[in-house]
């Protein structure tokens, strides 16, 4: 009897766990997971903000390569305000718009193309040069209606047309901003430059605890 009883206290402490222990455990998986989602939600969306910032620069890339090789200005036109999702296209025979022809080339439709309300920072100090966006530019089509945007000439430089009779001239930088809205007024930034010699450069914006933030 005593070699019995042993064995069932051998059988008894192998036993797996209780409801109580896995209800415990259960719970603080849900508790970890819940705590992980928002931060899991927050990577995803700015993975998608960078690789619509690396669009528009393979874009820039297209337009560039295509001046040099043709020796013909060609400029990157975007979509109007509210078009989702945005759209990317390279003006071939430079009427300002976005034709058949053209290259069109969409991007998420969470990303939007937008230079207002942006955090400030990247001005001429960091960037090392003065910058024309779409707000400023004063590029214009072959008909002579103002077409903003950034072109590209046969050197492989922007270039800005003051009239449809003038020399797509070299000009200053370029920047376009990017936004992602989130929920709860959260917002994603980030930016692509530039320099007046065409070196293009993606910028992220991490914002910090005291409600300012950097761009890197």
């Amino acid at each position: 009897m005593r070699r019995a009883t042993s064995r069932g206290a051998g059988y008894a402490s192998q036993a797996g766990f209780t409801l109580a222990e896995l209800l415990v455990v259960a719970s603080i998986i849900a508790v970890v997971i819940g705590m992980s989602i928002p931060s899991l939600s927050r990577a995803i969306d700015s993975a998608k903000l960078k690789a619509a910032a690396q669009q528009l620069v393979g874009v820039y890339q297209d337009a560039r390569v295509r001046a040099t090789q043709n020796n013909t200005p060609y400029e990157v036109l975007t979509s109007a305000p509210g078009v989702t999702p945005a759209q990317l296209c390279i003006d071939l025979n430079g009427d300002g718009a976005c034709s058949a022809a053209d290259p069109l080339t969409p991007i998420s439709p969470q990303v939007i193309l937008n230079n207002n309300g942006v955090p400030l920072g990247l001005n001429k100090s960091v960037l090392g040069f003065d910058t024309r966006n779409t707000e400023s530019s004063a590029m214009h089509d072959q008909n002579n209606n103002l077409a903003p945007g950034l072109a590209w000439n046969g050197l492989g430089v922007p270039c800005e047309r003051s009239s449809s009779s003038s020399a797509c001239k070299a000009m200053v930088g370029w920047i376009q901003y990017l936004q992602l809205q989130r929920g709860g007024g959260d917002t994603l930034y980030a930016a692509v430059s530039v320099s007046p010699t065409g070196r293009i450069r993606v910028w992220t914006y991490i914002p910090s605890g005291n409600g300012n933030g950097s761009w890197f």
